[in-house]
């Protein structure tokens, strides 16, 4: 074999060699881009969740406070309310609530209280009365201190949307009207969109949720507030990523894409956290972040949280 012929055939082995380098390096490029692709299409699909959820949530929270003002102004109830007429105002109560869940399909509760703070009625059980809430109800305080309208999430025997509206007369507190939503309206419209939703309430309140007491617990550290769920979406929650939530946050788990931020009350305690998940995420770790988000206060003076 010439020269000639042994320098070809190396030209030819560099050649090759080289075309599997550049061939290696195309598919791992491509890869990686799919790769990243795909991550990037997860996170877009987590900030989309997370921005719908907490703005699900203040539309249900408006929602409520919208019905609670509507109720502590119509005058049918007021007159029966300063007339003392505990059964006509009850009446009175349940048509109402069965006039707006027809029109609006939301489920809600009513709950009366007097200038006292005490219990003057309630939907959903005419004979409790007369019991007083201002040591557990620190919102009800503060309705009747400032005499403004306040909506927030609230721990009571349960965790609700409350939103409290008070009585007045001549200028004067005679009590305040409570209208209370559970989360079921926002978790039927989030699955509308492909998503599900875990609320999860710190079990260090359970001693004040006793409706919950018996609820399934989540890595031992909160109690869940659905009354209904999907077992294996649950299960996959039970990870080591619930030890360290932050304010907000995101990861993914056993085949699922995480969502999540911290519930606070109106005193900025934090209750718990609402956690937004779908299937089919492409894995990623992802750090949390922080993020603190104040007291707001609109216009016309009411606390939202």
């Amino acid at each position: 074999m010439s020269i000639f012929d042994r320098l070809i055939g190396k030209i030819d082995k560099i050649v090759f060699i080289c075309t599997l380098v550049v061939l290696f390096a195309s598919f791992y490029s491509v890869y990686s881009l799919k790769g990243l692709y795909s991550q990037k299409e997860t996170l877009q699909s987590l900030d989309n969740a997370l921005f719908l959820t907490r703005n699900l949530l203040e539309a249900e929270q408006q929602h409520a406070l919208s019905l609670s003002l509507l109720l502590a102004q119509d005058k049918s109830f007021l007159e029966a309310f300063f007339k003392n007429d505990r059964k006509k105002a009850f009446d009175i109560i349940h048509q109402k609530i069965a006039s707006l869940q027809k029109l609006q399909g939301y489920d809600f509760e009513v709950q009366v209280h007097d200038k006292n703070l005490h219990t003057y009625l309630r939907s959903w059980d005419y004979s409790v009365k007369d019991i007083p809430l201002a040591a557990f109800r620190k919102g009800l305080v503060l309705v009747k201190k400032n005499q403004k309208p306040l909506v927030s999430i609230e721990v009571g025997k349960r965790l609700n949307i409350k939103a409290i509206s008070p009585i007045m007369k001549n200028g004067l507190f005679e009590g305040s009207i409570e209208v209370i939503e559970s989360f079921r309206h926002l978790r039927k419209t989030l699955a509308e969109h492909g998503y599900a939703l875990f609320i999860f309430l710190d079990k260090k309140y359970l001693p004040i949720a006793t409706t919950l007491q018996q609820h399934p617990l989540v890595f031992n550290r909160f109690v869940l507030v659905n009354d209904s769920y999907d077992k294996h979406s649950l299960e996959s929650l039970q990870s080591s990523h619930l030890k360290n939530l932050q304010d907000y946050g995101y990861f993914t788990q056993n085949g699922y894409a995480f969502a999540y931020f911290s519930i606070k009350n109106f005193v900025n305690q934090n209750l718990g956290y609402c956690v937004v998940l779908f299937q089919n995420a492409t894995p990623l770790m992802l750090k949390t972040n922080d993020e603190v988000t104040p007291q707001k206060v609109n216009s016309s003076g009411v606390i939202i949280q």
